[in-house]
C-alpha cells in the first residue's frame, strides 16, 4: 500500500515535470500548438473626438454653502457662452509670436495667437510687458482695454495697431492762448437754468 503511493506520486512528478519543461521523456523540446482562434468580445470603438456631455450639475441644499462658494458658483453661470469655444479660457499668458521690434508703434497689441486675451504693451525703448484679460473678457484694441468676449472683434485687432501712433504723439504749441470766459450772472443762468 505504501509503494502504491510512492509509485503514484513518482509518475505524477515525472508526469508534471514533462508537461512544465514542454518536453517529451528525451529531454527534447516539443513545439507547442497555438490555441484555437476564438471570437473575443472587443471593447466598442469609442468616439474620442465627441464632446463630452455636459455634467449636470448634484444639487446641493444652499444651507450647506457658504455665502463665498455660493458667490463663485453663480459667478460660472454669470458669463455668457461656452468657456474655450465662445471665448479663450487661458490661466497664464502664453508664450506667442508677438514681438514688439515688428510693430511700428509703441503701444497696447491684442495678441491674435491668444484670440486676444492676451495682449502686450510695448515701451518706448522697445521692452515687452504682456497681460491676460481675465476670463470671458478679450483685449479691445479700439478702446485699449478688457471688454466682454461678445463685445469685441478680434479680427479687426490688427487694422487697429495705428491707434498706438497718437499716444506717443507730440503737441504742437499753441501760438494764441485761448480767452478764458468769465463766470458771471449770465453764464451761470445759462447754465443752471
Amino acid at each position: 500500500m505504501y509503494g502504491n503511493k510512492v509509485l503514484g506520486l513518482f509518475s505524477l512528478v515525472l508526469l508534471s515535470l514533462q508537461v512544465t519543461t514542454g518536453g517529451s521523456k528525451d529531454g527534447s523540446r516539443v513545439k507547442r500548438l497555438r490555441a484555437d482562434n476564438i471570437a473575443v468580445a472587443r471593447e466598442p470603438a469609442q468616439a474620442l473626438d465627441a464632446p463630452e456631455p455636459e455634467p449636470s450639475p448634484v444639487p446641493v441644499p444652499s444651507a450647506f454653502l457658504s455665502p463665498s462658494v455660493k458667490e463663485y458658483l453663480e459667478l460660472g453661470m454669470a458669463i455668457p457662452g461656452k468657456p474655450g469655444t465662445d471665448y479663450p479660457v487661458l490661466g497664464a499668458v502664453p508664450y506667442t509670436n508677438f514681438y514688439c521690434d515688428e510693430q511700428a508703434y509703441p503701444g497696447f497689441f491684442a495678441d491674435m495667437e491668444t484670440r486676444c486675451q492676451a495682449w502686450h504693451y510695448c515701451d518706448i525703448d522697445g521692452r515687452q510687458a504682456s497681460f491676460l484679460c481675465p476670463n470671458g473678457t478679450v483685449f479691445s484694441q479700439g478702446v485699449a482695454s478688457c471688454d466682454w468676449w461678445f463685445n469685441v472683434r478680434c479680427a479687426l485687432s490688427p487694422a487697429l495697431y495705428p491707434l498706438n501712433a497718437r499716444l506717443y504723439r507730440r503737441r504742437r504749441k499753441q501760438n494764441r492762448p485761448k480767452p478764458h470766459r468769465l463766470i458771471d450772472k449770465k453764464l451761470v443762468d445759462e447754465i443752471f437754468l
